[in-house]
């Protein structure tokens, strides 16, 4: 009687077979399981084993993936956020960063804005204060200024004002003192003039005089 021969060699890497000339055979098993995003590896106990690949590239601006034919890939993450009014940037332990950016153009006669979409706006400031007495204007450094408006017409005879609707206002002065004995008249650069009439009538026969209310008297 012939025993059948054992060609186990408990090693599951191998393959055992018996050849009838040769005897036992031992062929190494293959564990490629054609994924390249596995490390294949044996164990004598428990065989083929095929591990996860860690593609991590430790780059946090990187979006990491793995693919069985060509293994891993690193693409570069997009952090545009399609706002203008950031600064987008990454950072290798952070990630996408974005950052406010700042509209202010140092001009005071502008108010500063910005559009997600179009970006920086410098639009002009109004400093009309809506008061016809001031004359407006705008500082680059300090802004809206509003200096009182000067009304002085340079004529003694005219009072000058001021109408925050209107603007300047000049007004007639009266010179009239109420006196019948001056004759009263205004002059631009010295104003009012009240020069005493004379109430001589060239008669020796008469006493000349005058009163305040009703002018000259010849008694």
């Amino acid at each position: 009687a012939y025993a059948e021969l054992s060609c186990d060699d408990q090693d599951a890497c191998t393959a055992d077979s018996c050849d009838r000339v040769t005897g036992c055979g031992h062929e190494a098993r293959s564990c490629d399981d054609q994924d390249a995003c596995t490390t294949d590896s044996c164990d004598p106990a428990t065989g083929c084993g095929h591990a996860e690949v860690s593609c991590d590239d430790d780059d946090a601006c990187t979006a990491d993936t793995c693919a069985a034919a060509t293994g891993c890939g690193h693409e570069l993450l997009a952090c545009d956020d399609q706002d203008a009014c950031t600064t987008d940037s990454c950072d290798v332990v952070k990630g996408c960063g974005h950052a406010g950016i700042s509209c202010d153009d140092q001009d005071a006669c502008t108010t500063d804005s910005c559009d997600a979409t179009t970006g920086c706006a410098n639009a002009s400031l109004s400093c009309d204060d809506q008061d016809a007495c001031t004359v407006d204007s705008c500082d680059t450094g300090k802004g809206c200024l509003h200096a009182a408006l000067s009304c002085d017409d340079q004529d003694a005879c005219t009072a000058d004002s001021c109408d925050t609707v209107k603007g300047c206002v000049f007004t007639a002065i009266t010179c009239d003192d109420e006196s019948a004995c001056t004759a009263d008249s205004c002059d631009p650069a010295q104003g009012c003039d009240h020069e005493v009439i004379s109430c001589d009538d060239q008669d020796a026969c008469t006493t000349d005089a005058c009163d305040a209310a009703t002018g000259c008297v010849h008694a």
